[in-house]
């Protein structure tokens, strides 16, 4: 049997594992409180009620440090010595089961609480690493318990005389065996569903910045070129640059996903193909921007920004410029424009947005289109519209033949932002 070498999961797969054993806790002080509650309902039937108090202890013990040690350093209830502990004490808290209740009461004392043991190192083994033994090793684990449990009930304690102990000892080992053999599996689909959504938005990351670069510089160069077969190159080139972007195979070949988009966005601003200098709050970006549309399309601009205009994360902030770059090159490329007016300033709380609004248009003069039923390119869909709403904003296009557009965008605001 090969098995994969075992790896520290990447960062989006790190907080799905994270989120599963802070779920996992919630379940032991549930199983733990069954426990407790089992005890002071059957204290008729208690033979050695220190015993029980010193076993209850200990789980409580335990869980409390999980569940403390989960919100202090998340990774650390993953660390096999923990998984290790968790598990012997679930056994301990099986062969002390006799010790606790008198052989006539069939309920034993933690019947649900070893199972957390059990769905704890499926999930452990599952973000760690790939191949059978990391899938099933919750299973496996479950069959040792199980295992346990029959030694301690049959062999150990005597308690095969009678229907309801046969009845109780099979299905707590069912109950083990269930949540052995599904915790790996699901949580090895669950990590790959986190794979593929992480490698989709660096894949429309990556068109996205490929457009924004490669594809205007492209579309400059067969505006302002003398040379007809220069003109003819650029554009097939373009042509077959879009055509590749637009390839679903181009997910498989993505980067490996980033930690968290909100900082991926504002690394792929700052440093990709057409790097977009962030510092100086909205004012200043937008105006970094407008200057260097002047420059590259011979245009007129202007940037209005209300003084109270709340600001924006980095992010947002990014993701803004990004999307008034590609709306003031739309505007010359597609409408011949020769004036774009940017505004920024406060807006009531939008529907969509919520919280403090910030409302961004690009008014431009060009000839203008039928907005309705058009069909979205790369530049609208991906380059304004989804750097827009991967923020939580809202983006809204306004134009008619001869009347110019207006690319209207709602973003959320950061009150605690400085920028």
């Amino acid at each position: 049997m090969s098995t994969s070498p075992s790896t520290s999961p990447s960062a989006p797969e790190a907080v799905l594992v994270t989120s599963m054993m802070r779920a996992l806790a919630v379940f032991r002080w549930v199983a733990l409180g069954g426990a407790v509650i089992g005890v002071l309902l059957g204290r008729s039937a208690l033979v050695e009620p220190v015993a029980a108090v010193v076993l209850l202890t200990a789980a409580t013990a335990l869980t409390a440090h999980l569940y403390l040690l989960g919100r202090r350093r998340p990774t650390d209830p993953v660390r096999w010595s923990w998984l290790a502990v968790e598990v012997a004490l679930g056994l301990t808290l099986l062969v002390g089961d006799g010790l606790v209740f008198s052989d006539d009461r069939a309920q034993s004392l933690p019947w649900a609480w070893p199972a957390a043991g059990i769905a704890a190192v499926g999930i452990a083994a599952a973000g760690r690493g790939s191949g059978p033994l990391y899938d099933h090793a919750g299973l496996l684990v479950a069959i040792i318990v199980g295992t346990v449990s029959v030694v301690s009930e049959i062999v150990l304690l005597g308690r095969f005389s009678g229907p309801d102990q046969i009845g109780v000892l099979f299905s707590k080992i069912g109950l083990w065996l269930l949540v052995g053999l599904l915790v790996g599996p699901l949580m090895r689909r669950l990590l790959r569903a986190e794979r593929l959504i992480s490698v989709a938005k660096a894949r429309e990351e990556l068109a996205r910045e490929l457009h924004d670069g490669v594809l205007q510089t492209l579309a400059m160069i067969q505006r302002r070129s003398g040379d007809p077969d220069l003109a003819a190159l650029a554009r097939d080139q373009e042509n077959s640059l879009r055509t590749y972007l637009s390839d679903a195979r181009l997910i498989g070949a993505a980067a490996a996903p980033s930690g968290r988009l909100g900082d991926a966005v504002v690394d792929a601003a700052e440093s990709g193909p057409n790097p977009i200098d962030l510092s100086g709050g909205l004012d200043a970006v937008l105006r970094r921007v407008a200057a260097e549309a002047e420059r590259h399309h011979r245009m007129t601009t202007q940037v209005v920004v209300a003084a109270d205009c709340p600001p924006l994360s980095p992010a947002t902030t990014a993701a803004v410029a990004g999307a008034v770059r590609e709306a003031v090159t739309n505007s010359v490329k597609h409408g011949s424009a020769e004036r774009v007016t940017i505004f920024a300033e406060p807006s009531e709380p939008d529907e969509v947005v919520g919280g403090d609004t910030v409302f961004v248009s690009v008014h431009d003069n060009g000839s203008g289109f039928v907005a309705d039923g058009m069909t979205e390119g790369i530049g609208l869909s991906r380059s304004i519209r989804g750097r827009i709403t991967e923020q939580g904003g809202r983006v809204e296009i306004v134009s008619r033949p001869g009347k110019g557009t207006e690319v209207k965008l709602w973003v959320k605001a950061d009150r605690r932002s400085d920028r």
